[in-house]
């Protein structure tokens, strides 16, 4: 092929991309704008919580941005029930309905999945409110206040993921995510300021911080209910009979429920427990420590995004080779990017924690590099996760979660009394880095894929039926 004729084939695929993009009609258009907008909403989302700690951090100082981060810590692990995994399941069974135009379907799901939410918020606020009443004494001073308002957060929070399930169900994917991942913590960093610079008689304190998060978890949800009016189609409002298998979904949104509970509780029980056991200023450092080291697998959390439908796609046709160039292309665009940030974190985090925190919180330099160490394991491990989930292996990947869920408490439990926020950081970076080398042997075994970034070759995998007659197909054809 000539070099012109290479410019042309190249000018016309960029020029086919950017249409595709810029109008967004046909399922090319779709993907292409669902895939980069999600991108840049996870990026944008984690870029705004990490600039979200720091408006908190700057207004409440180490002990009210501990104690603030200790009860949203908490307030996160009770509202796992709320949600049941039902956002997931809303997501399946809305694309459903709507491509068989089973509008009473939809309906139902979705009035269903509200007040079942609702319903659980109800008996998890009452349950929490019983809670703190009883044991205020171990609260810290003006704990209950900020643990009620927290508690405001549950039902907002849930049918704000539900709203945002019903619109990505819809196609509408950017939508989706926009209010919950972008709109509420830009919402509560302009609120905290305002607060924050308005507040001339006494100081931010983190029961202010808590009622701000819920003003803007309300605006939020408004926005999100408001483009979810927009968007549901013209039929669902003329369907006179909702549909409802209670038992039907359910039974499917339980074992979705276990998988993002058991990641939640992976992800806060440090931050709790560090609460129960030491100072709540420690618990602010600590806080500071986890944003940053967040920031070490940014790119493999937006590069999971873009591979999962093709992870889902290629293994369903048995192409396994493309697969294995699919994992090794994203595990090594997540190095690139991993490595460099983990270098600047060990030589330069002091003094970025003293710069854009202050100093009071540089005590949560050491556990900013044993969680960057575990996040660095996380992210040259890749897509193991997607790799499990989308292939049908979710109980493989349940199971390693269920046992890493039990390590991770009996290590905080054994450390954090000794060693404090070190401690914590141990415990959760051994966590971390054992669950993705767990799962990365585990991918191995049962897919043959190497989800590292050298892209080794493994053998035969144990695959499903279906998938091995497409693999051995595709070997008759090449021999």
């Amino acid at each position: 092929m000539s070099n012109l004729l290479k410019i042309r084939v190249i000018k016309m695929a960029l020029t086919s991309f950017l249409t595709a993009f810029r109008s967004g009609q046909g399922l090319k258009g779709q993907l292409l704008r669902g895939g980069v907008g999600s991108v840049a909403i996870k990026i944008g989302s984690t870029l705004l919580n990490v600039g979200l700690a720091i408006v908190l951090a700057r207004a409440l100082g180490a002990e009210g941005f501990g104690v603030y981060s200790f009860v949203f810590a908490l307030i996160t692990i009770m509202a796992i029930p709320a949600q049941m995994g039902l956002p997931n399941l809303v997501v399946r069974e809305t694309a459903k309905a709507q491509a068989g135009e089973n509008w009473g379907l939809m309906k139902g799901l979705w009035r269903w999945s509200s007040l079942m939410a609702l319903g659980m918020s109800a008996v998890l606020m009452a349950i929490g409110a019983l809670a703190a009443w009883i044991f205020a004494a171990n609260l810290p001073e003006g704990g209950i206040a900020v643990f009620y308002w927290g508690l405001v957060l549950v039902p907002l929070v849930a049918l704000g993921n539900l709203r945002g399930a019903a619109l990505r169900g819809l196609r509408h994917v950017v939508q989706g995510q926009l209010p919950e991942f972008i709109l509420r913590p830009a919402f509560l960093i302009g609120l905290v300021l305002a607060a924050h610079f308005g507040l001339s008689a006494r100081a931010l304190t983190a029961s202010d911080a808590m009622m701000l998060h819920a003003v803007a978890s309300l605006m939020a949800f408004m926005i999100g209910a408001w483009l979810l009016l927009r968007a549901r189609p013209v039929e669902l409002k003329a369907a006179q009979n909702p549909e409802v298998h209670t038992r039907l979904w359910l039974a499917s949104a339980v074992p979705l429920a276990m998988i993002a509970g058991m990641n939640q509780l992976i992800t806060n029980t440090d931050v709790v427990m560090l609460g129960f056991f030491k100072a709540h200023a420690d618990v602010g450092y600590y806080k500071i420590a986890v944003q940053g080291a967040v920031l070490v697998a940014l790119v493999l959390s937006a590069a999971n995004l873009v591979v999962m439908p093709h992870i889902a796609r290629l293994y369903a046709q048995g192409d396994l080779k493309r697969l294995q160039r699919v994992a090794t292309t994203s595990a090594r665009s997540t190095a690139m990017f991993s490595l460099p940030a983990f270098l600047v974190i060990v030589v330069f985090g002091r003094e970025i924690i003293g710069i854009l925190f202050g100093n009071e919180f540089e005590p949560g330099y050491t556990a900013l590099v044993i969680l960057a160490c575990g996040q660095l394991i996380n992210a040259l491990a890749s897509s193991v996760g997607p790799l499990l989930s989308m292939s049908g292996h979710e109980r493989h990947l349940s199971q390693v979660l269920f046992a890493m869920v039990g390590l991770n408490m009996a290590l905080n439990y054994a450390l954090i009394p000794m060693f404090g926020i070190t401690g914590a950081a141990l415990a959760t970076a051994t966590t971390i880095a054992t669950k993705n080398l767990i799962l990365w042997g585990v991918v191995r075994r049962h897919l043959g894929i190497d989800a590292s970034a050298l892209g080794l070759s493994v053998g035969r995998p144990r695959i499903s039926t279906p998938v091995r007659s497409n693999l051995e197909q595709q070997e008759s054809n090449e021999k």
